[in-house]
């Protein structure tokens, strides 16, 4: 299936959307961006589906957000945030609300929306020669928005230091700060990230489902209720 510039595949339980502007260096705009969600919680809500997979055409990732021919000219402060700035938040929050994983492949560079993009995700595997950075500041832009999909995912310092110097990190460093989960080899990326996939989609739903269900609201949790939440979640499955 092709259309916004996507490009969405089905393989067993594999669902996978690829960013299809290689030209443009998969940017995105806006409309694309509400049509990410859009297909993210569409294939994450379909029961046959066990990972979600989110890749690139071309030689990178995602450069970040396309804004060209937007205009903010007339616009209320609630109609910016609604407008401009809705679109982008509710592509984080579709990774949120994906009940399986989220897999981001990223097989070149991820930089400003691309970097949130990938971070955002569950799993974030990176080949060796993939660089990460938010360079918004550089266009004297404060990355709110990008930082809201990193909280929690990279260490506090790291990530003030990476907002604030636009520095470009390599895929180790990436992993090493927590934007990414795992290197691995330019060469054989494909194949190693395919195999990951298949492996993955292998497990059944419920066991995927319940753990990033555990992850994502135990944090929130006293140590006490996350050990009770924990129990709870087991005995439901397990029964």
């Amino acid at each position: 299936m092709s259309e916004f510039d996507f490009e969405v595949t089905r393989a067993g339980a594999i669902a996978r959307i690829d960013l299809n502007r290689p030209e443009e260096g998969n940017a995105l705009t806006r409309a694309m961006m509400i049509r990410l969600a859009a297909l993210l919680r569409e294939l994450g809500n379909s029961p046959e589906v066990n990972v979600v997979a989110i890749a690139g055409r071309g030689p990178q990732f995602c450069r970040g957000r396309d804004g060209r021919g937007e205009s903010r000219a007339g616009m209320t402060p609630y109609e910016v945030r609604v407008k401009m700035m809705g679109a982008v938040l509710d592509s984080y929050q579709a990774l949120w609300d994906v009940p399986v994983p989220v897999v981001a492949l990223v097989h070149g560079d991820a930089l400003g929306f691309g970097a949130a993009l990938a971070v955002g995700c569950d799993i974030t595997l990176a080949a060796s020669h993939a660089r990460f950075a938010f360079p918004e500041i550089e266009h004297d832009i404060p990355p709110t928005m990008a930082m809201c999909a990193a909280l929690g995912k990279i260490q506090a310092k790291a990530l003030t230091y990476l907002i604030y110097s636009a520095e470009q990190i390599d895929a180790p460093q990436a992993v090493t700060l927590g934007l990414a989960s795992k290197v691995l080899p330019r060469e054989t990326f494909a194949a190693d990230a395919d195999a990951f996939l298949a492996k993955l989609a292998g497990r059944p739903r419920l066991v995927l489902e319940t753990i990033k269900r555990y992850q994502a609201k135990a944090a929130h949790l006293t140590p006490d209720m996350a050990s009770e939440y924990a129990g709870t979640l087991m005995a439901l499955v397990r029964s």
